[in-house]
């Protein structure tokens, strides 16, 4: 064997414990600085992931250049002409099993990056396919991400696509960056909460996260056996968030409708590509209790993943059901109050609308870009209603279907040009009973939602069938009554419990 190869094998040996040892000391930082600036817990991660990753380097270049120094003047070491190989005697001195495992090491790893780099490479053609299949976004959404960025400093060029193939807005790219936007998206966010999900992406291109996402998802392929890796990996993600909801906040100054775009983006988002940057990446539910001032303090980290390892296995050897947490072991879950919707079944006229956005093109004319799905929804003759913001509404009604353009009763020439939220009255249904739209509801389908018991302590899961959808109410068909109070908020995590306590 040759020196260098020995001195990799023990650089990565050694890594386990060095890399232990760091992640150690950023926990103790991140549990000091827990309610400090996410920035600067940001930059500490960074800072611990940078020194595991050039540890093993260094180890390897001081225990190789030591080797050879050390055998170079006993003449054992044979010096193969123009080759520079050194060749060294077995190592008697290190133990039997730390001798194995330093024969088998480099050729585990090695094994090990080929497959984590299949990650990589799935993610990377991923990426591409998207940038390839997506289709160019239409002027006002061009126009809208080109103020954002001029009012961020980012000076970028930048791309805008319309992908069929995402459900959750991505930023994709370096020197050249892409924001993916899925169609749902631009239908179910209002312009100010589009701007505050754009505003977020652009937050990642202005802080290069791209590019640091891509670094830590080499590490993550070169040192996949180190699980502390991995767990600081992870919380550069959660800080990296957190940072990015505060720039969104402090140039967009809303907040409460940042938090609410983020819930609706929750409701359609799937597995990203693990090179992409989304909106909805990391804990959603305390970055939403954080923008909303409810979240007290932010979460405790954990302890690096060897030690958390190797006391979970414990505490499912002891005792399994602590694993799930003790209410689930009474059959009762405990749920707080702020962290869900809440709303009361109504009777009436249902009004079934579709959103779009667009912009007036003349003073009397607004052009709807209405996704295709609901496209065959619309008919010339249906009123609308269009959102010029400043707080004002100018009602119209349907002039043409491909494309679709509002006629408007009241010309508003000083507006020509400008961005628009557009809403379709498709029809109305009586005497039905209806309800703010739950987070995982499809028209049509039938589910379960928790109802309020008497009192509002508690809520009991219960069968429900829902009807026709509208932009965020749903009609309900069977298994409510008008006046009952239920959870809108998304509840799978209490999948298996028939029965929540609010606190």
């Amino acid at each position: 064997m040759t020196a260098i190869a020995p001195a990799i094998s023990a650089a990565l040996l050694h890594f386990v414990w060095q890399g232990l040892l760091v992640a150690i000391v950023l926990w103790g930082a991140l549990a000091i600085l827990r309610n400090g600036s996410a920035r600067l817990r940001y930059g500490l991660c960074c800072a611990a992931l940078a020194i595991m990753t050039v540890l093993p380097f260094v180890t390897a270049w001081i225990l190789y250049h030591g080797t050879v120094a050390a055998i170079a003047p006993s003449g054992r070491a044979d010096i193969a002409a123009g080759a520079n190989a050194v060749t060294l005697p077995a190592p008697a001195s290190l133990p039997a099993w730390f001798a194995i495992l330093e024969t088998w090491a480099l050729q585990v790893w090695f094994a090990g990056v080929l497959v984590f780099a299949q990650r990589l490479i799935r993610s990377s053609r991923h990426i591409a396919r998207l940038q390839h299949d997506g289709d160019a976004a239409g002027a006002p959404l061009i126009a809208t991400v080109s103020r954002l960025a001029r009012q961020m400093n980012v000076r970028l060029p930048i791309d805008v696509l319309i992908s069929r193939l995402i459900d959750s807005p991505s930023v994709a790219g370096w020197l050249r960056p892409v924001i993916l936007l899925p169609a749902a998206t631009l239908m179910n966010l209002t312009v100010q909460q589009l701007e505050t999900v754009l505003a977020h992406e652009l937050a990642h291109i202005r802080r290069h996260d791209y590019l640091i996402n891509i670094l830590q998802n080499l590490a993550e392929t070169l040192f996949f056996y180190q699980p502390a890796i991995w767990w600081v990996s992870s919380r550069i993600r959660h800080e990296r968030e957190l940072c990015c909801d505060d720039l969104v906040v402090e140039v967009c100054g809303d907040a409460i409708g940042y938090a609410r775009a983020l819930t609706k983006l929750e409701r359609l988002r799937v597995t990203s590509p693990e090179l992409a940057m989304s909106s909805t990446a990391g804990p959603l539910l305390y970055r939403i209790q954080r923008l909303t001032g409810t979240a007290k303090e932010q979460p405790g980290t954990r302890m690096p993943a060897i030690v958390a390892v190797c006391v979970a296995a414990v505490c499912l050897v002891v005792n399994l059901d602590w694993a799930y947490a003790q209410p689930q072991a009474r059959g009762e879950a405990v749920v707080p109050r702020e962290a869900i919707w809440v709303d009361t079944v109504k009777f009436g006229d249902f009004s079934i609308m579709v959103r779009a956005l667009g912009r007036l093109t003349t003073a009397g004319t607004a052009e709807l870009n209405v996704a295709a799905s609901q496209v065959n929804l619309v008919q010339v003759g249906q009123g609308a209603s269009i959102d010029l913001r400043r707080g004002i509404i100018v009602h119209g009604k349907v002039s043409r279907v491909d494309p679709v353009l509002i006629h408007l009763e009241s010309p508003v020439p000083e507006f020509v040009g400008q961005e628009v939220d557009g809403i379709i009255r498709i029809r109305t249904v009586n005497n039905v009973a209806y309800v703010g739209r739950p987070a995982v509801s499809q028209a049509g389908a039938g589910g379960t939602l928790f109802k309020l018991e008497a009192g509002g302590t508690h809520a009991t899961r219960i069968k429900v069938r829902f009807g026709a959808s509208s932009v965020n109410t749903i009609e309900v068909v069977e298994g409510l009554q008008p006046g009952d109070r239920v959870i809108l908020s998304d509840m799978t995590k209490y999948d298996g419990i028939e029965r929540i306590r609010l606190d």
